[in-house]
């Protein structure tokens, strides 16, 4: 194992342990902690593997970026539950799901809210830059690696024009100004003709549509000041 490289960031590590372990939470490996001279000017700070039992949502283990060599195990009974609580995070980098059955283990990936996830591996992704890399939530936001990462460096332009010669896109009669009296009602039936789930509803607001375009213009008269 590799050193912590900042002295607060141990410090951190130990105080993550120590919150658990008031709050309930069991030990089961540990190595011995290790800071001080090793020669030559050298001062190490090596933090020890530890594996944690029985922790929960209540500790700040489960709610805070650990970045250190320590695993926190929670116990589950369900596949709907374990996806609840890895969902249940602030953050939403990567995640890692492992299991016999491969199927099994996609089905519980798709789930989990996060930008990048291993099947019966560990961070995989990160070593094919070839993906996308990025998180959701508090991980962040934006992807670097992959197609998306390129267009990220990218400026998108978009350019809208007429692709059929002689027909223009204009504004409907009753929105163009001065604004029609039944423009309301026009922009109602429009939205319904695209949007509505009921195909009857549809076809009713089509037909106040038609109503509207046959109806002599009428426009709401502009007072001047």
């Amino acid at each position: 194992m590799g050193a912590i490289c900042l002295p607060e960031h141990t410090n951190k590590l130990q105080d993550l342990v120590d919150d658990a372990l008031r709050k309930g939470a069991d030990v089961a490996v540990r190595g011995k902690l290790f800071i001080g001279d090793l020669g030559n000017d050298v001062v190490g700070q090596f933090y020890p593997p530890t594996v944690i039992l029985n922790v929960n949502h209540t500790m700040k283990i489960m709610q805070e970026e650990i970045f250190g060599p320590i695993i926190a195990i929670m116990k589950f009974n369900t596949d709907d539950e374990v996806v609840h609580l890895a969902n249940d995070s602030k953050f939403g980098l990567g995640s890692a799901v492992f299991s016999a059955d491969p199927k099994r283990a996609n089905k519980i990936a798709s789930r989990i809210h996060c930008g990048f996830a291993a099947i019966n591996d560990f961070a995989t992704t990160y070593m094919c830059q070839s993906l996308p890399f990025g998180g959701v939530k508090e991980s962040g936001f934006g992807r670097f690696g992959g197609v998306e990462g390129l267009r990220a460096c990218c400026l998108v332009k978009a350019v809208a024009e007429d692709r059929i010669k002689y027909i223009k896109t204009v504004i409907p009669k009753p929105l163009q100004y001065p604004v029609a009296d039944n423009a309301f009602e026009f922009q109602k039936a429009l939205v319904e003709v695209l949007y509505n789930i009921s195909l009857i509803d549809r076809i009713k607001a089509l037909g106040n549509l038609i109503k509207i375009f046959t109806a002599p213009e009428s426009s709401t008269d502009l007072k001047k000041e």
